[in-house]
């Protein structure tokens, strides 16, 4: 194998991530002939053909598939070493780029980062907000640098190959209903006494996965769809249906909510996972520790 350029690796990295000359081309600032010259030379420095063109787009072959991987991990490893001679060279602050889905940004992460920056005050935070498969998506791709994702029943798969995980406490899925409904103040009840109870659902794009109704109902009356959980405990609050609920936001419901555990023998549960790359720094390390600090402390108190 020849000498393969910096340049053919990020061309390389650029393709693989979009699935598409123009757009690796549109994301580089480079021209599309100028992209195809990048990717003929890291062709020729492999000796394989790494994409498999189609009339919408390129696929990777399994060349490809590993020259980018290498590429992304070779491309993030610069970047976090430019990183680091900066922060030496300047004194500025550490900044780490954390991503979770919603109800782990509402709960467990501000306290997470309020416990880690008490010990390290120079740290700044770049947070991002999107679906699990998305997020590992954005690990691997090196563009977050720890990620707070679910994994389970009712949930899409997520590529999680080359990266570390590790797992936190969640607690139960509970369900949130409002002050003077007929299960508020119980502490567990049967899913059969959630059949006939209208629902407050989320709201997601396409493919997006997002909390309905409770998993394994066949049949539920769905009242209201609502994007952001303040929308929805609102509308729970306000009596107009009951919502799922992560018993990691126990303490983040309005006044007006109870939360209440169900009893289902055919619901197998989900996980909560830090994604991690591989290669992973000290800091990283601290963040994924302050989870577990955080997500320990939660469980502990939640009544």
């Amino acid at each position: 194998m020849n000498n393969i350029s910096m340049s053919s690796l990020r061309v390389v990295r650029a393709v693989a991530t979009h699935k598409s000359l123009s757009e690796a081309a549109r994301a580089l600032g480079y021209s599309q002939p100028a992209i195809s010259r990048q990717v003929a030379a890291a062709e020729a420095a492999v000796g394989e053909p790494l994409f498999v063109r189609h009339p919408r787009g390129v696929s990777l072959t399994r060349a490809g598939a590993v020259v980018a991987r290498f590429a992304t991990e070779t491309l993030t490893g610069l970047e976090h070493l430019e990183e680091r001679i900066d922060e030496l060279a300047s004194d500025r602050e550490l900044r780490v780029r954390v991503g979770s889905f919603p109800a782990a940004n509402a709960a467990l992460l501000p306290l997470a980062l309020a416990r880690l920056m008490e010990g390290h005050p120079r740290i700044t935070f770049t947070l991002a907000e999107a679906s699990s498969p998305s997020l590992v998506h954005q690990v691997g791709a090196g563009r977050l640098d720890v990620a707070v994702i679910a994994l389970g029943q009712g949930l899409p798969q997520a590529a999680l190959e080359g990266l570390r995980l590790s797992s936190l406490e969640s607690g139960e899925l509970c369900v949130g209903v409002p002050a003077g409904h007929r299960l508020h103040g119980a502490a567990r009840v049967p899913v059969a006494e959630l059949e006939k109870e209208p629902w407050i659902v989320g709201r997601g794009t396409r493919d997006e996965p997002h909390f309905g109704v409770w998993p394994t109902l066949s049949a539920s009356i769905v009242r209201c769809r609502a994007r952001s959980w303040t929308a929805r405990l609102g509308l729970v609050a306000a009596g107009l249906g009951i919502c799922l609920l992560p018993e990691m936001m126990a303490h983040s419901v309005p006044a007006g909510v109870g939360i209440v555990r169900v009893e289902d023998p055919t619901w197998l549960g989900r996980s909560v996972l830090a994604v991690t790359p591989h290669h992973t720094t000290e800091l990283h390390e601290l963040v994924v520790g302050s989870l577990h600090e955080a997500a320990s402390a939660i469980s502990t108190e939640t009544p």
